[in-house]
């Protein structure tokens, strides 16, 4: 019988439903979730055009104690101090479902992890202190915790996703690494193998959903700055279908500050997925089938939703004295024909002949910069 009376106390102290008796409340988390657009689309038509707002009630602890049980640091579920602190920041509009499961779950999951090892300093042990989810993150994301929180997870999980991953390289030189992502392996790989502990919902504990939902849409793109890996700024992911640039700890989320950060490296881009075009959509067309990803749109939806990153240049001192602005002799190899080209780069000349010619491939073509003449006396 008191195995029985402790089983439901446990059950009662994991569902905020059975917690959360003030009407006003509930009334306050049914009406965030009318208005939260990331929640799973086959859980909110459940509950039919008019749920009341207990079904509202009742849907938002199942979402919250399902985030909560598969955090990456083990199930925090159980803990009701995490409950009514993350259904205030829902009602108050601080998160939504996806910030829930991609990043709340994993970021309360560590602090936990270093609480109870006794690991965190004294300043951020006291968990009524926290306003929000940002500071949690920013706390956990520093580098005297980073080792400690690597060692806690299961390094284990991290291998068996580098060995699961699947993605091509747009990008590879000495300043970055560019690649696409076929599968959830490799977003989970690119959050937490090595550098900076990123926060992308995509490589979180419950990514697979998420990468599911936003790869299905078009390509997500993973950066790496090599110069600035453990910095939250050397890590981004671009999703153009959702209009989203961000950084590792998605803090930053701007065009304008990408440009600024890395000038040039959009046109890089842009030439490295024209480069691979087929190997893209090869990849993608269990994502986006029967052919996989439109490249010509995935690079108009680019171009579109991030237009500073994509006119930024270069600066000169990083352009090779071959690859800056001039005339560029184009060769199709199978024909042998050339032609003769103006642009501010070697990426910008073969970005030229790729728009032009959709169907060829960077492969197709042998680009040099020609020798000014020198001026005649």
């Amino acid at each position: 019988m008191k195995l029985n009376h402790i089983f439901e106390q446990s059950i009662i102290e994991a569902n905020v439903a059975a917690k959360i008796k003030d009407p006003k409340m509930i009334k306050q988390i049914a009406i965030a979730m009318k208005h939260d657009g990331s929640l799973p689309r086959h859980k909110v038509a459940q509950l039919g055009t008019k749920p009341t707002d207990e079904q509202s009630l009742n849907l938002w602890s199942e979402l919250l104690d399902s985030a909560l049980s598969r955090t990456r640091y083990g199930d925090i579920s159980q803990d009701g101090k995490f409950d009514e602190w993350l259904t205030r920041l829902y009602i108050n509009g601080q998160i939504d479902y996806e910030d829930l499961s991609g990043e709340s779950g994993d970021a309360l999951g560590a602090w936990k992890a270093l609480s109870i090892r006794g690991r965190l300093k004294p300043e951020h042990q006291d968990f009524n202190k926290f306003r929000s989810l940002s500071q949690i993150q920013s706390i956990i994301q520093k580098r005297e915790y980073r080792d400690e929180l690597n060692r806690i997870a299961n390094a284990a999980e991290v291998e068996k996703h580098k060995k699961e991953a699947k993605q091509i390289t747009v990008v590879d030189d000495d300043r970055y690494q560019v690649v696409i992502p076929f599968n959830y392996g490799s977003c989970y790989t690119f959050n937490n193998a090595a550098g900076f502990n990123a926060s992308f919902c995509t490589g979180s504990s419950s990514g697979l959903q998420w990468f599911r939902r936003y790869a299905d849409e078009g390509p997500v793109i993973s950066v790496i700055d090599k110069n600035n890996i453990d910095d939250a700024n050397g890590k981004w992911q671009i999703h153009a279908p959702t209009n989203q640039i961000n950084n590792g700890n998605q803090q930053i989320r701007s065009d304008e500050r990408f440009s600024e950060l890395f000038p040039g490296l959009m046109k890089k881009i842009i030439a490295g997925i024209q480069a691979n075009a087929q190997a893209i959509k090869d990849g993608s067309k269990d994502l986006a089938p029967p052919e996989g990803y439109d490249i010509e749109k995935s690079i108009a939806d680019i171009k579109k939703r991030f237009p500073l990153s994509f006119a930024s240049e270069a600066k000169d001192e990083e352009k090779p004295e071959d690859e800056g602005p001039g005339t560029y002799e184009v060769k199709h190899k199978e024909t042998g024909r050339t032609a003769n080209i103006p642009g501010e780069s070697k990426e910008d000349v073969l970005n030229k002949v790729l728009t032009r010619y959709p169907n060829m491939t960077a492969d197709d073509f042998e680009v040099s910069k020609k020798k000014e003449q020198p001026e005649q006396a």
